[in-house]
């Protein structure tokens, strides 16, 4: 306990020493690479479409974090879900004010999404809110980051991406080192219901990224390849918790079979 409380505080104490100016940073990049003019129409609007289902999710995260602060009672997980929410509202600004750099309004979000991050927005339940968001939202995200930076399809995201991914990577730890402590306290019929409530998160995630698969092809992705690596992030936190959770991985074993069989359903 005390080892886990150490670790969460750590995540806070990151957190402060790797804050980033979001205004300057985006400010320099636009002006280092002449703004995003240069991005042919196409991948422009591949980019904006993907670009406002990442604001909506941060916007989300940023909420869902001042819940969890608000929620948790232990200090170290309350400081750590603080943390977190300043690196969102900077995420949401700064997303916003790039796209406010194209000329093109923001385009609406797929439902599947929306109706996923209202899920991890509505429900009371703490568990299922760190578990839908830190493990199951996050790598999402973090994986976008990832491959979008890889192919650079314009200078000034590609290089501001590395800073989102720097925060993102840390608020994966809070569902890893917490969530075990909250999950101890259910019974089998609450992880039943967690199990299945993640279940039916996973397919309005796998239903929102089909949606943009023509997208992610513009940009020269594939969305198979994205989301075998988004499915492998989520995979490694679930087993991380499981191992420090101290059960066995069985457990959670059903959801890797869904998570595989529904991935090779939906996205052929």
């Amino acid at each position: 306990m005390k080892k886990n409380t150490e670790i969460l505080e750590g995540i806070y104490h990151r957190g402060q020493e790797k804050i980033w100016d979001g205004r300057k940073i985006l400010e320099d990049l636009l002006q280092k690479h002449d703004g995003v003019g240069s991005v042919p129409p196409a991948k422009a609007a591949a980019l904006q479409n993907i670009f406002a289902v990442i604001l909506h999710g941060e916007l989300a995260a940023w909420n869902v974090s001042l819940q969890l602060a608000e929620k948790l009672t232990d200090p170290g997980a309350k400081m750590a879900a603080t943390s977190q929410a300043h690196d969102e509202a900077r995420h949401f600004y700064v997303m916003r004010d790039y796209l406010n750099s194209y000329e093109n309004q923001t385009p609406p979000v797929p439902r599947p999404v929306q109706e996923a991050l209202e899920m991890v927005l509505q429900t009371d339940n703490l568990a299922k809110k760190l578990l839908g968001m830190q493990l199951m939202v996050e790598p999402v995200a973090l994986t976008i980051f990832q491959e979008i930076r890889r192919v650079s399809p314009e200078p000034v995201l590609a290089e501001l991406l590395e800073y989102f991914e720097r925060d993102e990577a840390r608020h994966v730890a809070l569902g890893v080192t917490h969530l075990p402590t909250v999950v101890k306290k259910l019974g089998v019929v609450q992880i039943t219901s967690l199990i299945m409530w993640q279940m039916k998160l996973f397919m309005l995630e796998l239903h929102g990224l089909k949606e943009l698969r023509g997208d992610f092809e513009v940009l020269g992705l594939d969305i198979e390849s994205v989301f075998a690596l988004a499915e492998q992030k989520q995979l490694t936190a679930l087993q991380d918790f499981v191992v420090e959770l101290g059960i066995s991985s069985r457990v959670w074993e059903p959801v890797q079979y869904f998570i595989r069989f529904q991935k090779k359903r939906f996205l052929r």
